[in-house]
């Protein structure tokens, strides 16, 4: 596979299957599934079993520089001829040392293969410009819903259970597009219906933490209504029962959003509910809800609060408050558009 050019988790992974091994990856993206599915692809094909700090070497930025890293490159593993290193979470690294880098990916070592990780959904800055150049690039895009949906699938057949089309639907809506997340709630579903061989939608909705989707409904409603001492409230027993910052701000941004959609389809002359959710992939049984929360929410608000869901996400991503503290402030927002 040519350097120089971005490819894709799929193309890339086809290629490990047939043995193709790349001296430096550069891959960047927000699913971590997927990186770690590739460096072990990697590591499977490169090294075959993996001895940590013999043939393989994982490090994470900024506690670990460039510096550190190519130091690694020195001289083959400890009792083996080859092995991977790994560079993680790249973005956390201030000005690293370019020219040395690139004198690195000039002539790579045959025998040693450099991953560098970068954990954004942008690689424009001037500090990705020679990885993107010299390494074999890997945009991580999360996956699209065929391969999704097949994932989903492949998953409960681990489990000897198939899943009907609908379950995956409800599953998607209820968790999320996140690999990780997928694997852990379908775990839970295979384990509590141990005895079952396919999944339905009632099934899913029994056991996968539908809780987080209702309380993101209700938040929504609170706000809208300035409760702000609720709202509060609510987050809190969230983020106390364990949920991930990120995942209750996608489920915020997907309600306001699809709020927004639903105004627009409205504005538009479209009434046809049905129709509706289909376009928007909206589990039926949440379409009613949807449409309550519409009256509390007028265009222009819908709007900025879109604005400052985006910002919360960048400030959760590169801030060093703490995250319920910036999650906090968002309430605050929210509730002085209404």
């Amino acid at each position: 596979m040519a350097r120089g050019n971005t490819q894709y988790f799929r193309p890339v992974a086809a290629a490990l299957r047939k043995g193709e091994v790349a001296p430096v990856y550069f891959m960047y993206g927000e699913e971590a599934y997927l990186v770690d599915s590739l460096i072990a692809q990697i590591c499977q094909k490169f090294v075959g079993t993996v001895d940590k700090e013999i043939n393989y070497f994982i490090r994470y930025a900024p506690d670990a520089t460039l510096e550190d890293i190519l130091a690694l490159t020195a001289g083959a593993g400890l009792f083996s001829s080859r092995k991977v290193i790994v560079l993680k979470d790249y973005q956390n690294l201030r000005n690293p040392n370019g020219e040395l880098l690139r004198k690195y990916l000039q002539r790579p070592d045959p025998e040693i293969v450099l991953i560098v990780v970068a954990r954004v959904d942008s690689v424009s800055q001037a500090k990705y410009k020679i990885l993107q150049e010299m390494a074999l690039t890997v945009n991580l895009l999360p996956l699209r819903e065929d391969a999704l949906n097949e994932f989903i699938r492949s998953e409960f057949e681990q489990y000897q259970k198939t899943i009907a089309s609908e379950s995956v639907h409800a599953l998607i809506y209820l968790v999320g597009e996140k690999i990780h997340d997928l694997k852990t709630e379908i775990a839970q579903v295979a384990n509590y219906y141990q005895d079952k061989t396919h999944i339905t939608a009632d099934d899913i909705e029994n056991v996968v933490g539908v809780h987080v989707s209702q309380n993101v409904f209700e938040l929504t409603g609170a706000i809208a209504q300035k409760q702000l001492e609720t709202s509060l409230f609510m987050l809190k027993n969230l983020l106390e029962r364990g949920e991930n910052p990120g995942s209750i701000l996608f489920l915020l941004l997907r309600h306001i959003t699809n709020l927004w959609k639903i105004r627009g389809f409205y504005q538009s002359g479209m009434r046809d509910e049905q129709k509706i959710r289909e376009q928007l992939r909206i589990y039926p049984r949440q379409y009613q809800a949807y449409v309550k929360d519409l009256a509390l929410w007028p265009l222009a608000q819908l709007n900025r609060a879109i604005e400052l869901i985006d910002e919360c996400d960048r400030a959760l991503k590169s801030s060093q408050a703490k995250p319920e503290i910036v999650l906090d402030r968002l309430i605050v927002k929210l509730i002085d558009l209404n």
